[in-house]
């Protein structure tokens, strides 16, 4: 009976030695728990501005690797570049014809100047943007029956990976402003405030800066920029009279006035070489009256 009793009582102390044993373990559990969730909740708004910062971050790798499998094709842009050298015959007709030309395909000029040159010529030059889908047809019709085309050249540049790769940067630099947005309206503390501010700042600065590059991509591949130098090569060809044309009067008239002009002119020789020789004239003279004079004595003599 005994016996019974000292077992009894053993089993009961086993079974409260692990019931205490459980109790503990539960309690230190939950203190680690609880040490962990205040340690999750001491974690800074900065901290969290740089698991924002790593995650934007790994969205641009992501995107970045999406990038590569564009198919640039599709919606390829190239930026093209024309030059061209013109000689015409006449500067300010050529300008004007020019002037239609860009106009007519939607063109536009975003610089004009000219400069008079001694001979009453003239040059300049002339800056257009067309758009592209008429660029290549401007730059093959410009030559016409007054217009040589002495220098012409084109250059295209392709910018379509840069825009893709520009596009996925600002997509994932428009999520860090958004989340950074959210910080700022939760931030409780003014250091907080502050270099939330900053960086929100430094993201937005980077969002204009590609927002303003793919601007400037995306005009430039819609519209080409040419540019024109012009040189006026004027020939001055007389005026020629139809002969034909003139009555017998008329004629008659000419002829006697190309004659009378032509007697005038040799008089005219003739005075002018008479009084330059006149120092040798004017003595060979008298001498020739005295020798002729003596001769005229001596034949009346014999």
């Amino acid at each position: 009976m005994v016996k019974r009793k000292v077992s009894y009582l053993a089993v009961m102390l086993l079974i409260i030695s692990v019931i205490l044993y459980g109790c503990s373990s539960d309690d230190a559990a939950m203190n680690e728990e609880s040490y962990d969730t205040a340690d999750d909740g001491d974690l800074g708004v900065v901290e969290e501005r740089e698991m924002v910062e790593q995650s934007g971050g790994d969205e641009e790798q992501a995107n970045a690797s999406h990038v590569e499998e564009v198919d640039y094709d599709q919606n390829r842009m190239v930026i093209y570049t024309g030059r061209l050298s013109l000689e015409v015959r006449n500067f300010d007709e050529a300008e004007r014809k020019l002037t239609e030309h860009i106009e007519t395909r939607n063109g536009y000029i975003v610089e004009a100047s000219h400069y008079e040159h001694e001979g009453d010529f003239k040059s300049g030059a002339i800056v257009a943007r067309i758009p592209e889908e008429h660029f290549h047809d401007f730059m093959n019709n410009i030559e016409g029956e007054h217009t040589t085309i002495t220098e012409k050249s084109i250059q295209g540049q392709d910018v379509t990976e840069e825009y893709v790769d520009l596009e996925s940067r600002l997509r994932s630099r428009e999520a860090v402003e958004e989340r950074l947005l959210t910080f700022l309206d939760e931030a409780e503390s003014t250091e907080d405030l502050l270099a939330i501010s900053n960086d929100l700042s430094r993201v937005q600065e980077e969002i204009e800066q590609f927002k303003g590059r793919m601007d400037y991509l995306e005009n430039h591949s819609n519209y080409s920029t040419v540019h024109i130098n012009i040189e006026e090569k004027r020939i001055d060809i007389p005026d020629i009279q139809d002969q034909s044309s003139l009555n017998t009067i008329e004629r008659a008239q000419q002829l006697l006035m190309n004659t009378i002009n032509v007697i005038i002119n040799m008089l005219s020789q003739l005075f002018v070489f008479t009084i330059g020789l006149s120092p040798i004239l004017i003595p060979l003279a008298l001498i020739a009256v005295f020798i002729l004079v003596k001769r005229k004595k001596q034949n009346n003599a014999e």
